[in-house]
């Protein structure tokens, strides 16, 4: 069975919505147009740390784009110089266990910080 990482933060609205697509994603998953899937609501990125998986499939909103994108490359993510606890985020997480020398496959489902969440579970459904 796959597991959906699902992040997010519901106090702040910029970082609220994927919580929003996930449950646009349950219904579907409960409707049989995506089968085998669990989802996990994570309030803290050190969980991917833990996960047992040979493929992570995390979806998380990402600043500035309009549309869904879906991310295989950890390189591909910025990651900022930790100030604070606040700073550890997925981007740095995922540095870090490529630094590990992890070899686990990785797709990032990037969705935009707003829209129609059922619209863009559609549109994501192809990539889980």
């Amino acid at each position: 069975m796959k597991t959906l990482y699902v992040f997010g933060n519901e106090y702040l609205e910029d970082d609220a919505f994927a919580k929003d697509v996930a449950k646009e994603i349950a219904k579907a998953t409960t409707k049989k147009t995506i089968n085998g899937l669990n989802i996990k609501l994570c309030s803290h990125p050190e969980i991917l740390l833990d996960a047992e998986e040979d493929e992570l499939l995390i979806l998380d909103v990402v600043k500035d784009i309009k549309k869904p994108m879906l991310l295989t490359n950890i390189s591909q993510l910025k990651t900022r110089k930790l100030v604070s606890f606040h700073d550890f985020d997925v981007g740095f997480v995922l540095q870090l266990m490529k630094s590990m020398g992890t070899d686990k496959k990785i797709k990032i489902i990037g969705i935009p910080q707003k829209g129609d969440a059922k619209e863009i579970a559609h549109e994501v459904e192809r990539w889980i």
